[in-house]
């Protein structure tokens, strides 16, 4: 297997899981927080989508990213900032729409997919930032794959936790 494929397949379960992770939450689920210094499902998501939509689009392609350039911080009235947040920033961060997120992650997620899909297999190896970091395009997008496999985890225990089983 090669390792285009492997990220590929990576990405695409990610999605798979996190689109059966999000059917059917109320936006109520969606903002609900375990306490004031944990994340929502909402932050988590916009988390995960905002990390790979700078790193694919920004840092790899070296356009502007889709949050920007195409209206979803405006639409959705989400700040720039991805990380490292202070519980007062988290309790006062706006949710935006459950709708409106999901549909930004799918842009961003269907962008990725389609840069993947478009280079040949060797410029998985290029380093596309020298002066930012020595990590080559294969190495970020594997990076990029562990931080949402991690993050669809933890929006999905925070779904469990509020619905069980979900029987």
């Amino acid at each position: 297997m090669e390792a285009k494929e492997l990220l590929l397949k990576s990405l695409n379960q990610s999605q798979e899981f996190l689109s059966k992770t999000l059917d059917g939450l109320t936006q109520e689920e969606f903002a609900w927080t375990p306490n004031a210094e944990c994340n929502s499902i909402a932050f988590t998501l916009w988390h995960n989508a905002r990390v790979e939509d700078f790193f694919v689009n920004r840092v790899i392609n070296r356009e502007k990213e889709l949050y920007v350039a195409d209206g979803w911080q405006e639409k959705m009235g989400t700040p720039v900032k991805t990380y490292q947040f202070t519980a007062e920033e988290l309790q006062a961060w706006p949710v935006p729409k459950l709708e409106d997120l999901r549909a930004y992650a799918d842009s961003v997620r269907k962008k990725t997919l389609a840069f993947l899909n478009s280079i040949p297999d060797e410029k998985l190896s290029e380093v596309p930032r020298p002066d930012k970091s020595p990590d080559p395009i294969g190495i970020t997008l594997g990076m990029i794959a562990t931080e949402l496999a991690m993050h669809v985890g933890q929006i999905s225990y925070l779904r469990g936790m509020q619905r069980g089983l979900d029987k």
